[in-house]
């Protein structure tokens, strides 16, 4: 007894296995599969079923086993398309695909590297120009760089 009726569709009431040898068949198994896992609508036990077999075949996705894997699942009709909807209205809400956000370590990390950038920034700018007075005051006997200190103090009042 054949569970496939005369015209080639599939039993009524049965669950559908997409031939993915039909374009079109394969695009709209590729959609209901992008919708599920949109929706959230996929179990935690076959997304880390599905998370080894990526893992385990880096080279190449093995989208057919994805697809089949995920379509296996029963789901709500009704339910799935709410989901998917508000999904939907969430990523247009944030723009397109999340970015998650740097760990904390590295952002840590990196206000770490320019405080420690500018510090020697500041450092060698110091150096700079204690070196420029002081090779002014040995070239030119009539410079005198605490004039500069003593302009410093009168800009802000303080007398010496």
């Amino acid at each position: 007894m054949s569970t496939t009726p005369e015209g080639g569709g599939p039993a009524p009431g049965g669950p559908r296995t997409p031939d993915l040898a039909q374009p079109d068949d394969t695009l709209q198994a590729v959609g209901a599969v992008s919708l599920r896992l949109l929706a959230g609508a996929v179990s935690k036990r076959t997304m880390e079923q599905l998370q080894r077999t990526v893992q385990q075949s880096p080279s190449e996705f093995p989208w057919q086993v994805v697809t089949q894997a995920v379509l296996a699942e029963p789901v709500d009709a009704q339910k799935l398309v709410q989901q998917g909807l508000q999904a939907q209205r969430d990523w247009i809400v944030r723009g397109g695909r999340e970015r998650p956000a740097t760990p904390l370590g590295q952002r840590t990390k990196g206000f770490v590297a320019r405080l420690v950038a500018q510090l020697i920034f500041g450092v060698i700018f110091a150096a700079v120009v204690v070196a420029a007075l002081l090779l002014l005051k040995h070239k030119l006997d009539w410079f005198d760089i605490y004039r500069v200190l003593d302009w410093f103090r009168g800009l802000f009042g303080a007398a010496r």
